[in-house]
């Protein structure tokens, strides 16, 4: 890695044994890390020190960690910070994000999702470039090639965008493919994932408030509208937006125009309006779960990406490429795989997709002691799978349902018969893991 200065961290928790443990966690993973228990150990710190990313407890001694943000975004605007803590409230996710939080996680941390996060935010600082996609939308297939020239022909429109297809197929790199290649990549992208946000709070973040309009709203705050002003707006998941909220976001598509919750002013949106799901939207409508009239507005252009099993010729490409990455990252030297594990990526089903082939790249490349990643490196459903009984003999279309038929039932195996728990060890949503278990039999 050269002479290059280590990604450094700063923890802060009032916790001793926490700040130790995390201290220890993400040195073993290459980073420098900082300790402070107290307001005070943090401005002694950062008064001396340069850090590139904080991590904070909400609950600290003297001053609450929320204050404390405040203070460090005036101070250090351009470190960012992930906010921690056992007591989560809405108030509380609402006012980090507000003082410039980039994410909140929830105590007993998850280690992995926070580590592959600070791992994207080191590599972004390596690069020398704002976070973004680090993946190229690799098109060795015929059907990635087509939603290439898709999205060169598009781009520079500002016709709403519909991106569909399964989960970790990839929908937020076509985004931002978009958005970087239209007139508009001089401005802000900003991504709002509709499930992982409250009801509650989705219009506040969308729309912005006005000071008073609801308890403790005590200042006035712009929502991504005003924030994406002359730029683009990701619509993540829009299956799972309120139907109220659907309403309001079809005004702004129809009029180009909103209102702050609270407020009387009518205010001008110049965006452009790009939506994605994993769902089937018109069996929503149906279900009288989407509005179809916001449907269309949002489909004037549908893109859909292909599951990663129905374009095998991008696996390879894509691995070369993850292989690469995490071998500067991690400071490995992995030149590619053996050709037991080529054999089995290019068999697999990927029920998760590119997402699954990344994070199993990944941590192939963390443990692994030689050039090449092997079988012993990778997580143990893959070896399992290769030990699985021989497929009857017949059609493809037999075969494969054989195989699909043992991997979901090793999957209810590991979970306990707990269908939800399966569908997640698979990567794929509830729904379709019931679908293909009632066309197996297995219901």
């Amino acid at each position: 890695m050269g002479e290059q200065k280590r990604f450094s961290l700063l923890i802060v928790d009032d916790e001793a044994a926490l700040c130790e443990s995390l201290s220890e966690y993400f040195s073993a993973l290459g980073y420098e890390t900082y300790t402070a228990q107290r307001a005070e150990d943090v401005r002694r710190i950062l008064s001396h020190l340069h850090v590139d990313l904080i991590l904070m407890d909400i609950r600290m001694p003297e001053k609450d960690g929320i204050t404390l943000l405040r203070e460090l975004k005036t101070s250090h605007s351009s470190t960012p910070v992930i906010m921690i803590s056992a007591y989560v409230s809405v108030e509380n996710i609402v006012r980090s994000m507000k003082y410039g939080a980039i994410n909140f996680y929830e105590k007993p941390l998850d280690l992995r999702r926070l580590s592959r996060e600070v791992a994207q935010i080191a590599a972004a600082r390596a690069a020398r470039a704002p976070q973004g996609p680090s993946l190229p939308l690799i098109h060795q297939s015929t059907a990635m090639q087509d939603i290439l020239a898709t999205i060169e022909k598009v781009a520079p429109t500002d016709a709403p965008v519909l991106i569909t297809g399964e989960s970790g197929t990839g929908k937020e790199l076509v985004a931002h493919a978009l958005h970087h290649r239209s007139e508009r990549a001089r401005g802000p992208f900003l991504k709002l994932n509709c499930a992982a946000i409250p009801e509650t709070l989705l219009e506040s973040e969308l729309f912005g408030y006005e000071k008073g309009a609801f308890t403790g709203a005590v200042a006035q705050h712009k929502g991504k509208f005003e924030q994406a002003q002359g730029g683009t707006i990701f619509f993540d998941e829009i299956g799972d937006m309120h139907l109220g909220t659907q309403a309001k976001l079809l005004r702004v598509l129809q009029e180009k125009e909103f209102q702050r919750l609270g407020g009387s002013e009518i205010l001008y949106a110049d965006v452009r309006i790009i939506a994605a799901t994993h769902q089937y939207l018109p069996g929503l409508i149906e279900d009288h779960r989407f509005r179809e009239d916001l449907y269309y507005r949002l489909s004037v252009i549908t893109i859909h990406i292909p599951p990663l099993r129905d374009r095998k010729e991008d696996i390879l490409p894509l691995t070369r490429y993850y292989i690469d990455y995490f071998s500067k990252l991690y400071g490995k030297r992995v030149e590619g795989l053996s050709p037991e594990v080529e054999r089995l990526f290019l068999s697999h089903s990927w029920p998760g997709n590119v997402r699954e082939l990344k994070n199993t790249i990944e941590r192939a490349v963390i443990f692994t002691e030689g050039a090449r990643l092997t079988m012993d490196d990778l997580p143990p459903q893959y070896r399992e799978a290769v030990s699985l009984e021989p497929v009857p003999e017949g059609d493809l279309s037999t075969a494969m349902d054989h195989l699909s038929r043992e991997i979901i039932l090793k999957a209810l195996e590991k979970a306990g018969g707990k269908k939800q728990k399966a569908a997640e060890l698979l990567g794929i949503h509830r729904k379709t893991l019931y679908n293909k278990m009632k066309k197996l039999g297995l219901l």
